[in-house]
């Protein structure tokens, strides 16, 4: 499949994660008080995916941090959960070395082809690949890899042409952020508070669901009927490339002449006597198998011949006993199997003066009951 085959079935992966999401109240409320910190990010998506999909939005620049032994675990956990965590990057926003690394544990990650993915320096990286970030994910990690200490930065457009992410600019928004929503208190039990103003910005996008004046079985309705509607999407295009070619050998229903507008066929006599038949009932042509030929058609059997005894199989050449000399002689009636060694034949001389081969042909029962001497 192409690269443009694995971005639709990608996107309708997406999409699918996304309309997920506003059943999971849980998850959504406590990934909005997830802080700004990559290390924090990690253990608060480890908590938080096991109630449902997640989908994170990189609002600004997330910096890379020392990971230690729970932030391998939680690492660990967001790979093997069940629930798939979706990353987006918006139209102008940078994602920082910490996003980027988001993006590489992401199942699912909507970029938009404008927005901007530092790379990730070399030491880094190798820490992270330590702890198991690119399991499976190693052609993504060597591309978002860095040199220097200043690596350039890789634009989204790139991720997408290499088929690692869904384009953002064509999908549509599932769920709408809604103005003035409160963040809920994170769910663990800790009373550390958001080390910036900036760390509501990173969120699930999926509160304010009970604010936005609809009912729960409205809700219901809207997100079952979406993800019927990217459902039937993904059946329509398995349908379309499973469809094969048409076979080269198929008959159109019209032949050459009726299309050109030229007279018709005349009904085959079989049919205008099946009376019951219809004429324009079509007939099915038996192809016979060729018979086989055991030697060579040399012309007519000659009129003296001498009897001769088998020695080997004469397919179509082999050696006969003839005044206990041994002669070769080709098998010349093809339309019969010629004898199994030790089998009498009739010989004569071939027609052409410098061949020393002779004709076999079957033995006439007539000289071998006068007992001719061989």
């Amino acid at each position: 499949m192409g690269a443009i085959g694995r971005l639709s079935f990608l996107g309708v992966l997406v999409g699918m994660a996304v309309a997920l999401v506003p059943g999971m109240t849980s998850a959504g409320a406590a990934a909005a008080s997830c802080d700004d910190r990559l290390t924090e990010q990690l253990e608060c998506w480890a908590e938080v995916i096991k109630d449902g999909p997640v989908v994170i939005t990189l609002n600004a620049p997330l910096k890379y941090e020392d990971i230690g032994e729970r932030q391998r675990h939680a690492i660990e956990t967001l790979r093997e959960d069940r629930h798939p965590l979706v990353v987006q990057v918006r139209n102008g926003k940078r994602t920082g070395e910490g996003g980027t690394a988001l993006l590489v544990l992401a199942e699912g990650r909507l970029v938009h082809p404008e927005a901007t993915i530092d790379r990730l320096r070399p030491g880094p990286l190798n820490k992270l690949r330590a702890a198991g970030l690119c399991a499976g994910q190693e052609p993504l990690c060597g591309l978002v890899e860095g040199e220097g200490d200043q690596p350039e930065p890789l634009d989204g457009k790139a991720l997408i042409d290499a088929g690692f992410a869904a384009d953002l600019s064509t999908h549509v928004d599932a769920i709408n952020p809604v103005p003035g929503a409160q963040n809920p208190s994170r769910p663990e039990p800790s009373t550390a508070e958001p080390k910036s103003p900036t760390a509501g910005k990173t969120s699930a996008e999926a509160i304010g669901r009970k604010n936005s004046g609809y009912s729960d079985a409205t809700w219901t309705a809207l997100w079952m009927g979406l993800l019927l509607a990217l459902l039937l999407l993904a059946f329509v295009i398995v349908i379309r490339r499973s469809r094969g070619p048409v076979a080269v050998g198929h008959r159109p229903a019209m032949s050459p002449g009726r299309a050109l507008g030229g007279p018709a066929r005349a009904a085959p006599a079989h049919a205008a006597r099946g009376g019951g038949v219809s004429g324009d009932e079509r007939t099915a042509r038996l192809r016979v198998a060729p018979v086989p030929r055991h030697g060579r058609q040399v012309g007519a059997r000659p009129t003296h011949a001498r009897t001769a005894v088998v020695r080997t199989e004469l397919h179509p050449q082999g050696y006969v006993e003839l005044d206990r000399v041994l002669r070769r002689a080709v098998w010349a009636e093809p339309g019969r199997p010629p004898p199994a060694p030790g089998g009498l034949v009739d010989v004569a001389d071939a027609r052409e003066r410098d061949s020393d081969v002779l004709y076999a042909f079957p033995p006439t029962a007539a000289r071998h009951a006068k007992g001719t001497p061989r």
